[in-house]
């Protein structure tokens, strides 16, 4: 039985068809969607929030499935399950079966979806409340925002993020578009490959286990010629390294083992090796070649160009608009006055965007609220059509500070506008329907501690990636601290000694301070009202 399994974030829209390959076989089709309800324990939900082990996942259904098929003999299975949030109407699981006939399809899907819950690891890990009547005109597919009346602690603005972001809709790109983007789909092999049995060597094929003295060269085999035959014993074929070979059951003599007189040869030193590429020794038709959250790079396109998969469903690129604010800042081939600085957060801004195949625009805004609102509303289309808004600066609470009430003409929801974090503290989240908005510190510091601890995990999420997370490693020196009642997330240096991810923490003096940003390549979490970490202390961190 063929099996397909696909475990994705993505919108399952209802699939009933199969590969014409069962066209005239089957004779039966048992499908179910599986429909997130509008209510969980008698109250009303916006959304369930699904999670799962993808590997040990998908191998548990392909055993239950291969298993059910020993009584109720089917010819293909396809089970689509959906994780993250699920809106309350769409489906969270598809499964279709093909059989000969309709009991054994039916048994089938009944036996399979009876032990889906209580054997596979796919789990509800929370229901959404129905949001109030006020935020119905918003995105219904979005969670409910609530008002956080405390300052929310790291895990629970990574929390926050993860809750309101969901990818977005895959769109079938071509192969030369797609470096770089996440696919957002399971690609199958087509056909096996090699798809004939192939030389490895410049030689002469003859049939394996043929002993004659001398054999007789019939036909002549380059890299693209195709001249199926069956050999007989004591003939032979000039082959080269490539060729297709003529029939099954053969080997290749390497030409320094033989001595050819015209179109007869002797084989002088027999060999058992083969010297053949079989017909699917690399991949088998149906075999599963990349599986969906594989990020596309040369090598992964290379492979999908092989298999003949030319329009690969993947993320879209995205559309991110930058704000900058800060009326001291001069553009970095200028020569600063002495109340000005340069500016490095735009080109910061840009060199992150980089791994994240995207249409960034930027623009400066004046420091002022009024004349603010006059630049956005001229670009209010293209603000509408960004799945990402960022403002840099103005996200404190300073006299000309308004990135949030900015954010909320814009029409943004305020998710959170502090982090209990240093440095990063005045950190803004919003949202807008599927659109997101942040409001990062303009201390460069600040901004570069924000955008790897938090921005990055939601367009990891809108891209169908793998959001970064906390690993533990071991403190390579001593890291003194006066101890903070914030979480400090501590700029670092990430290396491997000795088999173990050691961190070696940086120095830095204040959130403007840009001198260790070039050799950090992780953050260390220091707990609030730790004084001091000692060397080989072990610690939390995420690296970039």
């Amino acid at each position: 039985m063929k099996i397909e399994i696909q475990i994705t974030p993505h919108h399952i829209e209802p699939t009933h068809g199969f590969a014409s390959e069962f066209t005239g076989v089957a004779g039966a089709i048992a499908d179910f969607s599986g429909v997130v309800r509008g209510e969980e324990n008698g109250e009303a939900i916006a959304a369930l929030e699904y999670e799962a082990f993808s590997p040990m996942a998908e191998n548990e259904m392909r055993r239950i499935l291969a298993s059910l098929a020993e009584s109720f003999p089917c010819l293909a299975a396809r089970v689509i399950h959906r994780v993250g949030i699920i809106p309350a109407g769409d489906i969270a699981i598809q499964v279709n079966i093909l059989a000969r006939h309709r009991d054994a399809a039916f048994a089938t899907l009944s036996g399979f979806m009876n032990r889906l819950k209580q054997d596979v690891p796919i789990w509800k890990r929370r229901a959404l409340p129905l949001r109030p009547p006020a935020a119905q005109h918003a995105d219904k597919s979005a969670p409910a925002v609530r008002p956080h009346k405390h300052i929310p602690s790291v895990d629970e603005a990574l929390e926050a993020i993860r809750s309101h972001v969901s990818s977005l809709h895959p769109v079938a790109t071509q192969l030369e578009q797609a470096g770089g983007r996440i696919l957002l789909e399971t690609v199958y092999a087509q056909e096996d490959l090699p798809t004939t049995d192939r030389s490895t060597r410049d030689g002469f094929a003859i049939l394996q286990g043929d002993s004659s003295p001398v054999f007789r060269v019939v036909d002549t085999l380059y890299a693209a010629d195709w001249k199926p035959r069956q050999l007989k014993t004591g003939e032979a074929v000039r082959v080269a390294t490539g060729s297709a070979m003529p029939c099954e059951n053969l080997r290749v003599v390497m030409q320094e083992d033989v001595e050819r007189g015209g179109d007869s040869l002797k084989i002088l030193s027999p060999d058992s090796s083969d010297n053949v590429r079989r017909r699917g020794a690399e991949m088998s038709a149906g075999q599963p070649i990349l599986t969906a959250g594989t990020r596309l790079n040369a090598g992964a396109l290379s492979l999908l160009a092989t298999i003949g998969c030319t329009r690969p469903k993947v993320s879209p690129r995205l559309k991110v608009l930058h704000f900058l604010t800060g009326d001291e800042l001069v553009s970095p081939d200028q020569k600063p006055m002495p109340a000005q600085i340069r500016d490095s957060n735009s080109i910061f801004i840009r060199g992150c965007m980089q791994p994240f195949p995207a249409e960034l625009r930027q623009q400066r805004l004046p420091e002022d609220f009024e004349r603010a609102k006059t630049v956005v509303i001229d670009q209010r289309p293209g603000i509408d059509s960004a799945d990402v808004l960022l403002i840099s600066g103005g996200a404190s609470v300073g006299d000309k500070d308004f990135t949030r009430k900015l954010l909320e003409f814009l029409g943004f929801q305020t998710v959170f506008q502090r982090v209990n974090v240093r440095p990063g503290a005045p950190f803004i989240f919003g949202v807008a329907g599927r659109r997101i908005a942040f409001g990062l510190p303009g201390n460069p510091l600040s901004h570069f501690v924000t955008w790897h601890a938090f921005v990055t995990v939601a367009l990891a999420r809108l891209t169908g990636g793998t959001p970064p997370v906390f690993s533990r490693g071991t403190l390579a020196s001593d890291l003194p601290d006066a101890g903070s009642p914030r979480e400090t997330l501590w700029p670092a240096r990430c290396q491997i000694s000795e088999g173990k991810l050691e961190l070696t923490p940086l120095r830095w003096n204040s959130s403007g301070d840009v001198t260790c940003l070039a050799d950090a390549n992780a953050l260390i979490r220091v707990p609030v009202n730790i004084a001091e970490l000692k060397a080989g202390a072990p610690v939390e961190f995420t690296s970039f």
